[in-house]
């Protein structure tokens, strides 16, 4: 744990980094954040009883059975993961990547299956004990289940470990797929699962960056957050044909046990479906729903070290929230020097997501991290989630290697104690943002710091709608300021077929300001709404 004296609290961190030159594998980062008081809320049951589309009927089988055994769970007192021996507890980042899955072994291989799976070890930061079970194709009962002992021959133990027995029953920490996009030449790693409820995806061409979690339990509130562990899974192994996987799993902590089906579609674009049934054994004081989790360290509206010649360094870069009546707003990231909590509220959420809108390689200047194929990762409920707020939490951060960025979805109506909540939603893996954006688009801002007392904003807007729009006809700009007030506004159409607005910010607090900018046309809105909270 990092105790940080700035900020008179404790932030406790799990770094991202590669863990070798075939698979980029994430350590998953933990957050404790002192924040103002945030008002406890959770989510109306929204999922649908009906039978998806992606799922069949003896998937939904398997997913009522592995429901029952969240509900049995739930019913009784928490148990944690066995503790691991002293050997492998005590592995740093080079030690345990002396541990690797031979690949040569991986599940499903030999069978010329379209996916195959490896396993993480545990071991290091990776303590939780992970159960794996294999349900052979269209299984029809969850009783078909066939658990996997612990195999030390499934890797290879180099240099220093190369001694190493640990016990038969260690089980494993995580799942690892492998599988082939349309467009694949060869099998590629395209999803994993590793680190308490965190996952992560890619579409064809893309590098692993943002990822997903199961659930937040008490996020950005000034006490230690709880992290729910996907204990087990189930995963059915897919027909010779096969364009999707399935995959079932229990989630768990001291609050909460729940059943998950999950179902990876590596199309064109990655999805994966995702439906819960949720089941409290306490009340938390707050809950996230769909999580994402994010690194920003610089780029728009924030320079980077004068010793570094990177321009941009981040996984993604704006929050996007689809509001009903097709409003969006865009929430441009920042890493400031304190930590963060910003609240938009929605009474009708389409979806939102991490964005990484910048494709450009120039912009990021960095042959080895690729940062300009990070997915934006985008999350659509099956039906709008109502009445509460996408909240956003922004924490300092000393190195790219850690994340620091969350998002997640924060209803208002209060949990049930024994009152089952449902959830159904679906995660996509983009290159860009959501189809159904068809509003101008800010592509770029700048903030001159140079005069304190008086800073110069310039908000860049791109679409289509622009283009087609007539150059006679005038756009006018919306700009709101807390804790200051926006002079001197200009809306300027550029030879690009861009719009530029700019103003002078002039601050009346020693504090950072928050702003909005849109454009219309008359009445009509022609813009998304963009947000961002600009220190002086």
């Amino acid at each position: 744990m990092n105790l940080i004296s700035d900020w008179n609290q404790a932030i406790a961190l799990k770094a991202i980094q590669d863990l070798d030159a075939r698979s980029l594998i994430f350590l998953t980062l933990i957050m404790v954040v002192a924040c103002l008081p945030i008002h406890a809320a959770w989510a109306e049951p929204t999922a649908s009883k009906k039978e998806s589309d992606t799922v069949s009927s003896h998937s939904d089988a398997i997913f009522d059975a592995m429901v029952l055994k969240a509900k049995a769970n739930s019913s009784k007192p928490y148990e944690s993961s066995r503790e691991l021996p002293e050997d492998l507890n005590s592995l740093n980042y080079d030690t345990y990547r002396l541990i690797a899955f031979e690949h040569e072994k991986s599940i499903w291989k030999q069978d010329a299956s379209p996916f195959w799976l490896e396993l993480f070890h545990r071991g290091y930061i990776f303590r939780d004990e992970v159960q794996v079970s294999l349900l052979p194709e269209n299984a029809k009962t969850a009783e078909q289940t066939q658990w996997m002992e612990f195999d030390k021959a499934l890797f290879q133990y180099r240099g220093e470990l190369a001694g190493l027995d640990p016990p038969k029953d260690l089980g494993y920490s995580g799942v690892k797929v492998i599988g082939k996009f349309p467009s694949s030449e060869h099998p590629l790693e395209i999803a994993s699962f590793l680190g308490a409820s965190y996952f992560r995806a890619i579409s064809p061409g893309q590098f692993y960056g943002t990822s997903a979690r199961g659930l937040a339990i008490d996020i950005g509130l000034a006490k230690t957050e709880e992290f729910p562990v996907f204990r087990e899974f189930w995963i059915e192994q897919p027909r010779q044909d096969a364009k999707q996987l399935k995959l079932w799993a229990l989630l768990d902590s001291p609050s909460v046990s729940g059943a998950y089906a999950l179902v990876i579609h590596p199309d064109e674009t990655m999805t994966i479906d995702v439906k819960a049934t949720l089941f409290f054994r306490s009340v938390p004081e707050k809950i996230g729903l769909a999580p994402l989790t994010s690194m920003f360290m610089w780029g728009m509206g924030k320079q980077g070290p004068d010793n570094d010649p990177r321009p941009r360094v981040h996984d993604a870069d704006s929050l996007l929230i689809q509001k009903g009546d097709n409003r969006w707003i865009r929430r441009s990231l920042n890493r400031l020097d304190f930590p963060s909590l910003s609240n938009y509220d929605a009474q009708e959420l389409h979806g939102f997501g991490l964005m990484q809108a910048e494709r450009s390689t120039a912009r990021y200047n960095d042959d080895e991290a690729k940062y300009h194929l990070r997915p934006s990762v985008w999350i659509t409920p099956k039906t709008p989630w109502k009445d509460g707020a996408v909240q956003l939490l922004e924490l300092p951060s000393e190195h790219e290697g850690i994340d620091n960025i969350g998002a997640y979805w924060m209803p208002k109506q209060p949990i049930e104690i024994g009152k089952p909540v449902d959830l159904e939603y679906q995660i996509a893996f983009l290159d860009q943002v959501p189809k159904q954006h068809s509003l101008a688009k800010v592509t770029d801002f700048r903030v001159d710091r140079s005069d304190k007392s008086s800073l110069s904003l310039t908000v860049v807007y791109q679409g289509d709608n622009i283009s087609k729009f007539s150059t006679e006809r005038q756009l006018q700009a919306f700009i709101d300021v807390q804790r200051g007030k926006a002079v001197n506004v200009v809306v300027r159409r550029t030879a690009l077929n861009t719009v530029e607005v700019s103003c002078n910010l002039i601050p009346d607090s020693p504090y950072a300001m928050e702003m909005e900018v849109y454009l219309t046309d008359e009445a009509e809105l022609f813009s998304e709404s963009w947000r961002y909270l600009c220190p002086i």
